[in-house]
C-alpha cells in the first residue's frame, strides 16, 4: 500500500507512519505522541485537511532520512506547520481554525513543553499561582 492510500485506511501501519511523522516534526518521541491518546484524534483531522500528496511528501523526506528543514520551500511546509500546530496546540490552524476537542487542548505538547498543564484543566488550590512550576520530567 502506498503512502497517499495509507492517509486514507485505519489500519496500524497508517498510525505508526502518522506517529513516525508526528514524532519527526514535534520533536517528540513516538511512544510519548502514542501515550496521549490522540493520534486516532488526529490522523482523521490531517485526511480531512491535507491532500494525500502533501502528506507523502511529508513521509518521502522522513523515511530518506532528511530533517524537516529540507521542506522549506516546499507545497509540504504548510502541511507540516499545520500537524506541528496540532499536536502542540490541539487545535487545526485552518482554514478554518479550529480547537480539536477539549481533550486535545489539555493533551497539546506546548504544555508538557512549558512543565504544566493547560489553564483551567487541573486544579491548583488556593496560591497556587505563587508558587514556580515544577520542572518538566525531561528536558528537551
Amino acid at each position: 500500500m502506498g503512502v497517499a492510500e495509507g492517509l486514507g485506511g485505519d489500519e496500524c501501519p497508517d498510525l505508526c507512519e502518522f506517529l513516525a511523522v508526528s514524532a519527526w516534526l514535534t520533536g517528540f518521541p513516538t511512544e510519548e505522541l502514542r501515550a496521549t491518546g490522540l493520534a486516532e484524534e488526529y490522523m482523521p483531522v490531517v485526511r480531512k485537511h491535507l491532500r494525500p500528496v502533501e502528506y507523502e511528501q511529508l513521509t518521502r523526506v522522513r523515511s530518506r532520512g532528511g530533517s524537516p528543514q529540507r521542506l522549506l520551500g516546499s507545497e509540504a511546509l504548510t502541511a507540516a506547520r499545520a500537524i506541528t500546530a496540532l499536536w502542540y496546540t490541539g487545535s487545526w490552524p485552518g482554514p478554518p481554525s479550529y480547537v480539536v476537542s477539549r481533550r486535545a487542548y489539555a493533551g497539546g505538547l506546548v504544555w508538557r513543553a512549558a512543565g504544566g498543564p493547560a489553564p483551567g484543566t487541573a486544579p491548583g488550590g488556593f496560591g497556587s499561582w505563587a508558587e514556580p512550576p515544577t520542572a518538566p520530567e525531561q528536558t528537551r
